[in-house]
């Protein structure tokens, strides 16, 4: 069976228009990736979290290539350092559910084995330090299946040659210390190193692997950190935050510019958005004039304070415009901008004919007291020009080449000021323009883009027309991309039925066996719910009796709850032995 998953996304949101019976319709934005799930599925593990354990193991197992190796992401170049963190974080799920990973397991370390240099090293210091920490806990935690002639041989002498490798070499930067460290064992030098930022978690991370206990305190912005600083510490407040950032069942990087989604978000029914994008934006730091005016309205919209400008010499008029706006949004002095603009324009034209509209509508929505009569007849013959001109170079209207976004504005001040004719002529464009999908593109012809349809979109919402067609499909198009229909299953007394769905089904900390469409759970540990079947959305774990953790030592698995029921048997009769 082909192992592939189609993360999502263009075509897997549209699978249906017509929601699912039960079903939760969520933003869907993210891409698993393998650092981000793997370290979690680590971390969580350590914290008992074993459902979260068992979706993010099978996140894995989804995205992994048909040489049971992994890439940072779902096809991207496999590499040894991604394979062995995904081996790291599935030989724990093999502990809660014996047998579904570990023919994955041999042959992924089999895959590290044929991948390793002749020197004993993988594709640079990192990948070499976990590949060996990788090989090393597959070794000796039991995992190694034995029926395979001749390779516990192989992977003791992979082993015995990456340190080696390690051994006679240098880490160039403090991360790679880290790690390298962490594969020889070395916790003195790994006590004495200093580590600032996101490296506290790192270094706190090895250490404990190593069996040290730490101390850690403070906030880490990365997912792997956080995970990393969860596995030291079992503190709550990382574990919140771990699973705060899960997404269906796995851990990742958002999958759209974060720029894009709070577009959208400023159309009614998308603010959810916001949510999921706002932490990126309060990330981005402009570092020119220009970038600081561009930026503006999406820290408006994520209730962030922008940046501003001091020199407004150098801009455009549409960017002088948007300052403006911006100031009386936040309640400033804007009538220097304004004076600006009502002294530079000539003949009640600014530079051209998105410049010119952009600064009609604000001094419109600003009430600035203003002649727009030489403004609005420009731009109406302007309109004219682009839809009855040829490009002498390509015979089409000139109009063709004009950005979506010239028209989406456009649309606003025609209606604004009552203009009919040009409005008319206007939504023509765009109906035109826009593809049967319901998206618009940057140009006639071009390739849809999310902030192109979100502008025009937006645009029909400013001007009142949402009973349109456009605006409806627009906003179904943008919809079916952002958004999943998830269906719940439906549980009736020892039986769960989705159909479309695989159950993985775990008894006794052991897998034993799937089950499509519906399944019989009495007396399981749990079950995981991975939908659809092919291609999966989202993959949820669910507790029957509960998961249950199992030690793998040289071949032999070990029950945790039989030991501590052996241990509790063995006390009860010291103790009556002793009464004796």
């Amino acid at each position: 069976m082909k192992r592939v998953l189609v993360a999502v996304f263009l075509f897997m949101l549209t699978l249906s228009s017509i929601p699912l019976a039960g079903a939760k319709i969520e933003p869907y934005l993210y891409n698993p990736t393998v650092p981000d799930t793997a370290f979690s599925v680590i971390a969580l593990y350590e914290t008992g979290n074993h459902a979260e354990v068992l979706e993010g193991c099978e996140w894995l197992m989804a995205i992994r290539t048909p040489f049971d190796s992994w890439g940072y992401k779902y096809g991207e170049e496999h590499e040894a350092k991604y394979t062995a963190m995904a081996m790291m974080a599935l030989m724990r799920g093999e502990r809660i559910a014996r047998g579904r990973y570990n023919a994955t397991l041999n042959s992924a370390a089999y895959w590290l084995i044929y991948k390793q240099k002749p020197d004993g090293s993988w594709e640079d210091y990192t990948g070499t330090a976990l590949s060996l920490i990788a090989l090393k806990e597959f070794l000796e935690g039991g995992y190694l299946d034995e029926k395979l002639p001749g390779f516990r041989e192989q992977v003791e002498e992979a082993i015995e040659r990456a340190q080696g490798w390690l051994m006679d070499k240098e880490p160039k930067t403090k991360a790679e210390g880290i790690f390298g460290y962490m594969a020889l064992g070395k916790k003195k030098e790994l006590k004495e190193m200093e580590a600032e930022g996101e490296l506290k978690a790192y270094r706190a991370f090895a250490l404990a692997y190593l069996g040290e206990k730490v101390t850690l305190s403070g906030e880490f912005n990365s997912t792997v950190a956080v995970a990393m600083a969860l596995y030291a510490t079992r503190d709550e407040k990382y574990l919140q935050e771990l699973l705060r950032r899960q997404h269906f069942g796995f851990w990742g990087t958002l999958h759209y510019r974060a720029l894009d989604l709070v577009s959208v978000s400023k159309i009614r029914g998308f603010n959810g958005l916001q949510h999921e994008a706002c932490p990126y934006i309060s990330k981005i730091t402009p570092t020119t004039e220009w970038e600081k005016v561009i930026l503006a309205d999406y820290y408006l919209t994520c209730n962030l304070t922008p940046k501003l400008p001091s020199n407004i010499s150098d801009l455009l008029p549409w960017q002088v415009a948007e300052l403006a706006r911006v100031k009386a949004a936040l309640g400033k002095d804007y009538s220097r901008e304004v004076s600006y603009l009502l002294s530079m324009g000539k003949n009640g034209v600014w530079k051209d004919f998105y410049n010119t509209e952009y600064v009609v509508w604000v001094l419109k929505t600003l009430n600035v007291s203003y002649d727009y009569e030489l403004s609005l007849r420009y731009l109406s013959e302007n309109l004219t020009w682009m839809l009855t001109t040829a490009d002498p170079r390509t015979g089409n209207p000139v109009y063709y080449n004009t950005p979506t976004y010239y028209f989406a504005y456009a649309v606003i001040v025609f209606k604004e000021f009552g203009m009919e004719n040009e409005l008319n002529e206007t939504l023509e464009v765009l109906k035109e323009r826009q593809y049967p999908n319901g998206a618009f593109p940057y140009t006639q012809g071009s390739v849809a883009g999310i902030t192109s349809t979100a502008k025009a979109v937006w645009a029909l919402q400013e001007a009142g027309l949402t009973e349109s067609q456009m605006y409806e499909k627009g906003v179904q198009f943008l919809r079916d991309l952002l958004y999943a229909e998830i269906p719940k299953p439906e549980v009736s007394g020892d039986a769960v039925k989705l159909a479309n769905a695989t159950f993985i089904l775990v008894k006794d900390a052991l897998y034993i066996g799937n089950s499509t469409d519906s399944a019989e759970v009495g007396g399981l540990d749990g079950y995981v719910v991975i939908y659809p079947s092919q291609h999966p959305l989202s993959i949820t774990a669910k507790k029957v009796s509960g998961f249950k953790a199992v030690a793998m030592e040289h071949g032999k698995s070990t029950n945790y709850t039989y030991v501590a029921v052996a241990v509790v048997l063995i006390l009860i009769a010291v103790a009556v032995w002793k009464k004796r």
